[in-house]
This record gives structure tokens, sequence and C-alpha cells, in this order.
């Protein structure tokens, strides 16, 4: 019976990798996922047989996890990721960074150690593009973390699933830091995302803000934005390939390739 851990397992990502295991590994496959957030709850994860509350930065729920899936299983989806964003990635600081990996890449070398796990997936973005440089924060840089972890030699297959714009926490965070940061648009330090704030509210230099990143993403990719079903369908052609090292999905637009995104050396 095939076994994952999905950590997030009640975020967008989360959900999507849920969904394409149980449709990919039949009804029979188990499902273990976390989920966290500053309110303790009992309400179960959407999709999965058993619903671990916890911060897997701790042993607590390390231990927890270990009850519910055994020492060893076939995936761990590391669908969470936390840190300072809404800035230019290039300004972020090296607290800012360290704070961002505690939660967004450090638990993924941890848990790779601790268990016995055939792949382990992590997640990124296209944050080199344009409006990621300037907006991303130091999430680019726990981001550019992940890639580099997966092409390294480990315990474990590692893969990587980096997708293009969809809804979810981490942009909403943007989004609402935009707004307030963009009240005063000298404060905005990348002249691009200045640009679509100066002379209109902040709620419509948001949406001007998000267009533009549909518009280079069409423009780069091919397609944008990115629906749940497209990540879902990005977790299904993970199962399929025989070692992708990262899985792209950009709209509907799904492709492979091997190489990592290198940011410049944080000041």
């Amino acid at each position: 019976m095939p076994t994952c851990v999905v950590v997030g397992g009640s975020g967008v990502m989360g959900q999507a990798a849920i969904q394409a295991y149980r449709e990919f590994y039949s009804a029979d496959a188990r499902i273990v996922a976390n989920w966290y957030a500053k309110s303790p709850s009992d309400e179960p994860v959407a999709g999965a047989d058993v619903t671990i509350f916890g911060d897997i930065t701790s042993e607590d729920c390390m231990q927890e996890i270990e009850k519910a899936a055994g020492k060893s299983f076939d995936h761990l989806f590391y669908a969470t990721a936390l840190g300072a964003v809404g800035f230019p990635i290039q300004d972020s600081t090296p607290e800012q960074i360290a704070q961002s990996n505690q939660l967004s890449f450090d638990p993924m070398p941890v848990l790779e150690k601790r268990f016995d796990i055939g792949t382990i997936v992590g997640y990124s973005t296209f944050y080199k593009t344009r409006h990621q440089l300037g907006s991303y924060g130091a999430m680019g840089y726990s981001k550019e973390a992940i890639e580099k972890w997966t092409l390294e030699k480990g315990k474990s297959r590692r893969a990587c699933i980096r997708a293009g714009l969809f809804e979810s926490f981490s942009s909403r965070g943007i989004k609402l830091l935009l707004r307030k940061t963009a009240r005063d648009t000298k404060t905005l330090p990348d002249p691009l995302i200045q640009s679509y704030f100066e002379g209109v509210t902040t709620s419509e230099g948001v949406e001007k803000f998000l267009q533009g990143i549909v518009t280079e993403e069409r423009e780069l990719f091919g397609d944008s934005p990115t629906q749940p079903e497209n990540l879902k369908n990005a977790h299904l052609e993970l199962f399929k390939a025989e070692s992708p090292a990262f899985v792209n999905v950009c709209g509907a637009k799904i492709w492979l390739s091997e190489e990592a995104q290198l940011l410049d050396s944080p000041a």
C-alpha cells in the first residue's frame, strides 16, 4: 500500500498533492497530512486518512508522523513555507533569510535523515522572473535552497515542482504587504513594482501588479495563471516521470527540466 506524508496538507499545493496521489496510486493509498496554524484545530485535512495538527519543526510532530506513517514511507510532499515577502529578493538580510529557511527549507533535510523516504518533493516558483525578483523577498532564497538541495545526492530521491502564479497564502501575503507599503509609492524600492501603484488606489495597483505577472509568464512560458487542476496535473506528471529533477507548471503548460535557478548572493 503506497504511503505518503503531506506537510502543509490544507494548502492549495498540499491539496493538489493529495488529490493527485489518490488518483494515481488508487483509493488504497495511505495519506498522512500535517498542518499547523496559530490556533489549534481538530479539523481534518480533506482527502487524508490521518490528520496531524502540529509544528513540523517540533519533536512532538515528528513522533506523531512516525506513529501514523511509520519509519519508512514512499513519498513526502513538503508543501509549507513562511518568510518575509513584498520587497526585492536582493534586499533580503541574512537574518530574514535564516528566518524564512526555518520553516520553508530547514525541516526537509531533517525529515530525510530521520525517516526512510522513497521520494521527497519540494516546491518552488519562477523566482527569477522580473516581477518575482522585485517582490518575493527572503522567500526567494529559501526556494533557491530547495532547488539546490533537489540536485544534491541524498538518502532519498529528490524532486521539485516549480509553479507559476496561483492563489495561495504566500501570494495573498505579498498582495497585503504591497497594499500596505504602496500607500507611499516612494517606499517601494523596485521601479517596476512602484509603477503599478502610481496615480491609482492600492487595490488597483495590486490588480495591475498581478496582471503584470500573468503577462510576463505568458510571454516567458506560454500560459498563466495556474489553477489547482494544473497543480494536480503537475504531480501526476511527476509520478509518471522516471527521474525528473524539476516539474514546471505555468497555467496548463507542464514541462520537465534539470537545472536550478541561481540567484546572486545576498548582501
